[in-house]
């Protein structure tokens, strides 16, 4: 999953700067079909989207611990 900030610069160089998904994917250091996936789905990452994503896989005790605080910043980048 990518960054909320990258997520707004795929948006903003697709948008403002009329680039295609190989340069913003050269530009920004991901692949060309995260950019894709971004652009076609036109939802930045969230809480809903990362739960989408692993389903019902069982987290070990530390990443049960820290998925609270993640969801947290999730939060607080969708408001700012």
């Amino acid at each position: 999953m990518i960054e909320m900030a990258q997520f707004h610069n795929i948006k903003f160089l697709t948008e403002v700067e009329g680039l295609s998904q190989r340069p913003i994917a050269t530009k920004l250091g991901i692949s060309r079909n995260i950019v894709s996936k971004y652009l076609k789905n036109n939802t930045a990452p969230t809480t809903l989207l990362r739960k989408y994503v692993y389903g019902t896989k069982e987290f070990s005790p530390e990443t049960k611990r820290v998925i609270p605080i993640i969801d947290q910043w999730l939060e607080d980048d969708l408001k700012s």
